[in-house]
């Protein structure tokens, strides 16, 4: 068998490979087109290989080379397919070594992503020696939302140039490290950093778009860009404006006057309904959490975004809980994955779904299905806890309530149901979700509120009963108090829709 390039004779071949083993089912429908892998083949960022036994190509595979920033030597695995007939021979794996090897050291980290409505991507990822590192749930728009798993491995200098033993993560983010450096065989620890403070998502700061020259005083910035960055994506600001407009994506810089203190960056990908943010730099803790706010907001308002993602540093425990407390949950722990400074770093990546927690059929290898059973619950309690049942109210309480500010109010309180005939207990307030209560002479229903006076000091007791079957929002004095500390311009708008109830 021989291993080459691929050569533009060798197309209808190569497609005929993955119509052999998908069908016409294959994640990408244009790989069918031969314009359009042409261009592929012609391309300065792939290797592309073919094997060949007897003058007939068994297997095909490609090495992505611009995925990630240039110095962090990240190879994506794609196009990989072998002959159905020939299987079973290890093709898959020279493959993979091929690519390797044909990359001249370019590659310290290799990666690939398995659609999870059949096993078969997962299985040759398996046999190539790619270990499964995350799952990414309703990941891309394909006939529906699909769910894909994450595999990867280190090649060359990558393990020897990782930041050993030197991760500190969220509690949450803890079982997917421990999988995943066992995975890679990675022996080592992790410092779980328990009631970790997120940053400040309530300060007032103004974000505008980046210009030509705010982007000269951004680049003075270090922190984030330099030292200690918390984000990564693939992009940086230091490429320039033409380069990042190149990659679709798009920069805010926050402001205080005509001092700029620091910015972010993100891409919108429309097809997916999705939202990936890219870069983080700022001067201090405020700034991060003030631009960190506005991102998701605008994702959600502006984009309507169904995914929100991030890859961030599994060093720094802080910008994890922040996050975390946006609604985020973390879906993969890549060990090595970045490179900067002097080292390889390990980063986990987060999502936020806002799309309606339904998966499809999923078919999962026995090592796939140990991260969808880390990840999925999370997901699927987020989506039966924080689902956007106040957001879709479009109640009165709830006026310039932005998405992010409703989740907030979402996790604070909680929603339970009342049977017809039942009383609700006094000293709170409740949101009527579904159904009729009644009040004295007073029948409320849907969007309406009981107990409003709390906010103000008065000792309410409602005396409300449910007339019919319904489910009630309820924030007690203290949980109201506690997120309007917190977060003061919520607080604002909250008292002031309570006032107008009162």
């Amino acid at each position: 068998m021989n291993v080459r390039p691929i050569q533009e004779s060798d197309i209808e071949a190569v497609i005929n490979l993955f119509r052999e083993n998908y069908g016409d089912d294959y994640a990408m429908p244009e790989f069918y087109d031969p314009q359009w892998v042409k261009r592929g083949v012609y391309s300065d960022n792939i290797i592309w290989l073919v094997l060949e036994d007897d003058g007939k190509i068994v297997a095909s595979g490609a090495l992505i080379l611009n995925f990630g920033d240039y110095n962090d030597q990240i190879g994506e695995i794609g196009r990989l397919v072998v002959d159905p007939d020939v299987g079973g021979k290890g093709l898959g794996r020279a493959m993979l070594a091929a690519l390797v090897d044909a990359s001249d050291d370019r590659v310290e980290f290799a990666f690939a992503e398995a659609r999870t409505v059949h096993p078969k991507t997962q299985k040759i990822n398996d046999r190539i020696g790619l270990v499964p590192l995350g799952f990414l749930p309703l990941h891309y728009m394909m006939a529906w939302r699909e769910s894909f798993v994450l595999a990867g491995q280190l090649f060359g200098n990558g393990r020897a140039l990782r930041r050993v033993g030197q991760a500190e993560v969220i509690p949450a983010v803890a079982p997917l490290a421990r999988l995943s450096l066992k995975n890679l065989e990675l022996h080592e620890t992790i410092t779980v950093r328990e009631n970790v403070s997120p940053y400040p998502l309530d300060q007032q700061i103004a974000i505008q778009p980046l210009t030509a020259a705010t982007l000269v005083r951004v680049l003075k910035i270090e922190q984030g860009r330099l030292t200690e960055p918390e984000v990564f994506g693939g992009g940086s600001i230091d490429q320039g404006i033409s380069q990042l407009q190149a990659r679709k994506a798009k920069y805010m810089a926050a402001a205080e006057g005509e001092r700029i203190l620091g910015a972010l960056g993100f891409v919108h990908h429309e097809h997916d309904a999705s939202v990936r943010i890219i870069e983080l730099i700022a001067q201090d803790s405020a700034v991060k959490g003030s631009l960190l706010r506005w991102a998701v907001d605008h994702a959600e308002t502006e984009y309507e975004a169904q995914v929100i993602e991030m890859d961030v540093s599994a060093y720094s425990p802080r910008v994890q809980a922040t996050l975390y407390a946006m609604g985020f949950l973390p879906t993969s722990y890549i060990p090595g994955m970045v490179f900067h400074g002097t080292a390889r770093q390990d980063i986990v990546k987060f999502a936020k779904l806002n799309a309606p927690w339904e998966l499809g059929p999923i078919e999962l290898t026995e090592s796939g299905r140990e991260y969808f059973e880390i990840v999925a619950p999370a997901f699927e309690r987020a989506a039966r806890v924080h689902e956007s049942r106040l957001r879709a109210l479009h109640a009165p309480v709830l006026k310039n309530i932005t998405p992010l500010e409703a989740y907030i109010v979402n996790r604070a309180g909680k929603a339970f149901d009342v049977a017809q005939g039942s009383a609700l207990e006094p000293g709170a307030m409740y949101l009527v979700v579904s159904g009729a209560l009644k009040s004295g002479a007073r029948v409320v229903g849907q969007g309406d509120v009981l107990g409003a006076g709390i906010a103000f000091g008065d000792v309410v007791d409602t005396g409300a009963v449910a007339i019919e079957n319904s489910r009630v929002f309820v924030l007690t004095k203290a949980e109201l108090d506690a997120v309007c500390e917190a977060h003061p311009r919520l607080g604002i708008k909250l008292y002031q829709n309570l006032a107008a109830l009162s």
